[in-house]
């Protein structure tokens, strides 16, 4: 008989799971290592260590911020409307100032400074012209007025002697002065007389204030110039000797 041939032997078919399986926890083991090696070489300062707490720091008290007053908003409400009516009651009750007027200003100022200067003329009030010389209601108005209100200063228009001071009807309270070349100047309608008669007075110097005294319709000063007892335009007469008005 012939030998038999022998067959082959074929080899057990491999078990891709087991294979699979036999080398998972290498590869594991693999990452690991590679992991500790990567972190071994990093330096101290880059691995963040959580500070550690002692029980002594835990028990210490911690300041907490002072929390900010809660306002309500109806007295947030009430606070603002309170405000902005106290500024303007404070606005209201505020005076209003005084209204400009730099014409008497200034003339205040040039009569004041000639009273104080030396001078040998100047203005005899303070205010502006309301009235001048010549005919008036039928009648010689022998003078001009000069309004500045009550109480405003008078003052003689030149250097003299008070030839007298008192009530002389229409004229009210007035003074006269006579000066060194016989001329006389008249102040009436006064409210309040500063001289007596016979007193010696400079050029400037006050001496009454005005008023309303006497036949007169409103304050105000009334300045004549007479010569030899003869009534002149004081206009004249003062723009002569360098005084305007």
């Amino acid at each position: 008989m012939p030998a038999q041939q022998s067959r082959p032997r074929h080899a057990a078919p491999k078990d891709p799971s087991r294979t699979r399986g036999a080398l998972l926890p290498g590869v594991l083991l693999a990452a690991a290592g590679t992991a500790f090696a990567g972190m071994a070489a990093l330096p101290a300062s880059a691995v963040e260590v959580p500070p550690r707490v002692t029980a002594a720091a835990a028990l210490q008290p911690v300041e907490l911020p002072a929390a900010e007053p809660v306002v309500p908003v109806d007295q947030q409400v009430n606070i603002a409307l309170g405000t902005a009516l106290a500024q303007g009651l404070a606005v209201a009750n505020t005076p209003p100032p005084p209204p400009p007027a730099p014409e008497r200003a200034s003339r205040d100022r040039d009569a004041e400074a000639a009273a104080g200067s030396g001078a040998t003329y100047v203005r005899p009030g303070t205010g502006r012209l309301t009235s001048q010389y010549g005919r008036r209601w039928g009648r010689l108005h022998a003078g001009i007025d000069i309004a500045a209100g009550v109480g405003a200063p008078i003052y003689a228009t030149a250097a003299g002697t008070v030839k007298s001071a008192g009530s002389e009807g229409g004229y009210g309270r007035a003074v006269r002065i006579v000066h060194g070349d016989g001329t006389v100047t008249v102040y009436g309608h006064m409210s309040r007389l500063l001289v007596s008669s016979g007193q010696r007075v400079a050029a400037g110097e006050q001496i009454g204030k005005e008023g309303n005294t006497g036949q007169s319709t409103g304050p105000h000063l009334h300045f004549e110039v007479r010569i030899d007892g003869t009534p002149v335009n004081p206009l004249t007469w003062l723009r002569k000797r360098g005084v305007d008005i």
